[in-house]
């Protein structure tokens, strides 16, 4: 069995048997024997194993064995040698050196105690023990001498008392019964569980975007006004947050969240439970303008942003074209300067994002795992599959701003805008 001797907890760290002291060249297993008389040795048939935890108890025991049986072996060679007439002397000077209220004509008065307490002394018989012996001297002491009290002034300080610092108790955690969490703030966290138009908004001090905590409005200040960034060591890139950085792209296996599914691990619980959406089939959220359904209330925030807002903040400076987010941007901007930085591994190959990267790695993989109903295609990703279904479709839904002609898909109505009507447009301008 490999358990502790002492506690039996399953897996210890350390042998008995093995264990040197460090101040001495005893055996860790003849402390054991001293203090626990638990005799531990190499051939037995036991376990020899101990945990930490109890290593570290058998030794403040043993230490603290040592030391009762070191002052009793004191006191016992002490005890046969204790003078009577040294106790009487020490106690007298002791009297008169400690005693402050003692007049001028003190001394007379102690030499007269001196005699009497002698008669009294002789009395007391060689059998009686030490405490009768001292009690004597006390009651002698104490039954002559007059005590003289002086009442001293108590200086007070000026301003204010001082506070008598107490402890820090640390909050209890209370439990949520909304969402059966616990919390050292349920005051705070019961905030996140109000309707939409109770919950208060706080406001950026840079742009009009509303937040519903302060600390995701401080994040947004710090990356998008502050711009403040730090380069990483590693790939050179400079980022917001190091840490999160760091621990999302160079080092994923230390998180402490992995999904069952596909084994992807992510640093908090939330952002795995964002990703546990994506192996279901539900979409708790609809947009009220399209009905078009989203997994994350994040996603149906972006698309109304971005589709029915029109919202666009981030701008070429090349071109004036617009952007909903900065990832965008950079990515079209590599149009302009001809810049690729992604290079595929298989075949050297060169990209603007790395999203073309993924998508063009798929080609090497080979695997075309979702195929299509109605003919034998099959594709590598699911949206493939989605756009080639449009091909059996015969409703043409997206006709042409210019013309009647429809189209089955936006991207070849957009191809057509182009090449059919605006160049034609471009060249009688000219």
């Amino acid at each position: 069995m490999d358990v502790c001797r002492i506690c039996l907890k399953a897996d210890p760290t350390m042998d008995i048997c093995q264990i040197r002291m460090r101040k001495c060249d005893d055996r860790f297993a003849d402390v054991v024997l001293f203090c626990l008389d638990i005799k531990v040795t190499e051939d037995s048939k036991l376990t020899t194993k101990i945990c930490i935890k109890c290593y570290k108890k058998t030794i403040t025991f043993h230490k603290f064995k040592l030391l009762a049986l070191k002052s009793d072996s004191y006191l016992k060679s002490n005890s046969d040698n204790v003078n009577k007439e040294k106790i009487e002397i020490k106690l007298e000077e002791s009297s008169i050196a400690s005693d402050d209220n003692y007049d001028g004509n003190c001394d007379q008065k102690i030499l007269e105690l001196k005699d009497e307490s002698c008669l009294k002394i002789e009395d007391v018989t060689d059998d009686n023990s030490d405490d009768e012996y001292l009690s004597v001297i006390k009651g002698i002491k104490y039954e002559y001498i007059e005590e003289k009290i002086d009442v001293k002034r108590v200086k007070r300080r000026r301003g204010r008392p001082k506070k008598i610092k107490t402890a820090k108790t640390t909050p209890i955690a209370q439990v949520c019964e909304e969402c059966g969490k616990t919390f050292k703030n349920l005051k705070a966290h019961l905030v996140l569980h109000k309707a939409d138009d109770k919950r208060p908004c706080f406001k950026c001090d840079m742009c009009s975007k509303m937040f519903r905590s302060k600390r995701s409005r401080e994040a947004h200040f710090k990356r998008k006004h502050l711009s403040i960034k730090q380069q990483c060591q590693i790939c050179k890139k400079m980022v917001v947050n190091i840490k999160s950085h760091h621990l999302n792209i160079h080092d994923r296996d230390s998180m402490q969240f992995e999904c069952v599914s596909c084994g992807r691990r992510f640093l908090t619980r939330s952002k795995l439970t964002e990703h546990m959406s994506q192996h279901t089939k539900d979409r708790p959220y609809e947009c009220d303008i399209c009905q078009k359904r989203f997994r994350l209330k994040l996603s149906l925030t972006s698309h109304k942003l971005r589709v029915h807002e029109n919202e666009k903040t981030h701008l070429c400076q090349f071109c004036s074209k617009s952007f909903f987010k900065k990832y965008h941007l950079q990515v079209h901007l590599r149009s302009h300067t001809k810049e690729k930085p992604y290079e595929c591994n298989d075949c050297g190959k060169f990209f603007s994002s790395t999203t073309t990267l993924k998508n063009h790695r798929l080609i090497h993989s080979g695997d075309k795992i979702y195929s299509c109903e109605l003919c034998d295609m099959t594709f590598v990703k699911p949206s493939y599959l989605r756009v080639h279904m449009m091909s059996h479709i015969k409703d043409k839904r997206f006709p042409c701003h210019y013309c009647d002609v429809k189209f089955h898909r936006s991207d070849h109505r957009k191809r057509h805008e182009r090449t059919a009507h605006q160049q034609h447009l471009a060249d009688q301008q000219l």
